[in-house]
């Protein structure tokens, strides 16, 4: 995996076409991390699916840490209804 700062992508792609035939690269912005390249192949939708798969399990996967980090993993069944209750209220 290469990082590349996003000036590249403007100032010499034919660099970055050149990288995505063997590996893949992650664009960076001040030096943080802001997108990630990846060869796309001839399935482009079903490789979509799966990055879209793969981006909600991450996104479970911070919840459940950052429940356990709040302490909020412990709450009983009936704190957990009581939480739902009133998420729906504010609906």
């Amino acid at each position: 995996m290469k990082f590349i700062p996003s000036r590249d992508l403007r100032n010499n792609p034919s660099r970055l076409w050149k990288i995505l035939e063997d590996d893949e690269i992650v664009i960076t912005s001040k030096g943080k991390p802001k997108a990630i390249m990846i060869k796309a192949g001839d399935d482009v939708e079903e490789l979509l699916k799966l990055i879209d798969q793969a981006l909600a399990q991450f996104a479970v996967e911070k919840m459940r840490l950052g429940s356990l980090a709040s302490g909020r993993s412990k709450l009983s069944d009936k704190e957990i209804e009581e939480e739902i209750r009133k998420a729906r209220r504010e609906l």
